[in-house]
């Protein structure tokens, strides 16, 4: 048990310093050297096969260390990397709505559009055009004034004609 803990400590002992060696040389590459710099002993030797391959340049670039760093980017690719641009939008096929001609927006009309007064169902005759005083107060309900004073409706003005009979003296106010 304790051999298989002191594996698990090494194991993470190294993962640890494989990320502080990351952090450090900005690759993932060991402490030997990046991949990009790494040179076979055998491509000192004069006649030797190039270990990189039939790659023109590729045993100058290794002669020249700085030349070579100076050429490529973190991760050894040779090219310096290309700032991105912000990609096209992708528009969804249905929003291009194939197979149908495309509606022209009528005129707008040159006449106020007509609606009823007691569309809502509110009689527009008392109070404000915030306030709705019903055309048509629930079942069970006789005086439709103590229903308004129940609800919060007290001191409404009569705006129009008291068709519901709600201003008895005359006053101009409804329930008063």
């Amino acid at each position: 048990m304790i051999r298989i803990r002191f594996a698990g400590i090494a194991v993470a002992a190294a993962a640890v310093c494989g990320a502080a060696a990351w952090t450090v040389t900005g690759s993932p590459s060991s402490f030997a050297g990046s991949p990009a710099s790494f040179v076979s002993p055998s491509a000192s030797f004069a006649g030797s096969p190039d270990p990189v391959g039939d790659v023109p340049g590729a045993a100058a670039q290794s002669a020249s260390p700085q030349r070579r760093e100076e050429n490529t980017s973190r991760s050894g690719s040779g090219a310096r990397p290309r700032p991105h641009g912000a990609p096209a939008p992708f528009v969804q096929q249905f929003a291009a709505q194939p197979g149908r001609a495309r509606v022209r927006p009528q005129k707008s009309p040159k006449t106020p559009v007509k609606v009823a007064p007691t569309v809502d169902g509110c009689d527009r005759n008392y109070g404000t055009q915030a306030q709705c005083i019903p055309l048509v107060y629930p079942t069970g309900v006789t005086d439709h004034c103590a229903w308004l004073a129940a609800h919060g409706f007290t001191h409404i003005k009569v705006v129009g004609k008291d068709r519901q009979k709600l201003d008895a003296d005359g006053n101009g106010t409804a329930c008063g």
